[in-house]
């Protein structure tokens, strides 16, 4: 055997020594879930809630959009207000 194949058997068997904390991880990991996990079979899926939904969105419609329109919006409203109002002030 060559010195580069000695090294290199020896160097595969070297292991990194394993902290506790690593090890308590793993351990807890065991008990968890996977994010992709499939459900049972005998559970049935949950029915939409498309009053919920609906509701949260109209919910976002209704601020968001005042907002983003005076945001954008206060330039043109000024123009439109003060237009030829500028010297009687």
């Amino acid at each position: 055997m060559s010195a580069a194949t000695v090294t290199r058997a020896a160097a595969s068997t070297v292991r990194k020594p394993i902290s506790f904390y690593t090890q308590v991880r793993r351990m807890g990991r065991v008990f968890e879930s996977h994010p992709y996990e499939r459900f049972a079979t005998t559970m049935k899926p949950a029915k939409p809630d498309y009053y919920k939904n609906i509701s949260f969105t109209a919910g976002k419609v209704v601020t968001y959009f005042p907002i983003i329109g005076a945001m954008l919006g206060w330039p043109v409203l000024c123009k439109w207000a003060l237009d030829g109002q500028i010297g009687r002030l």
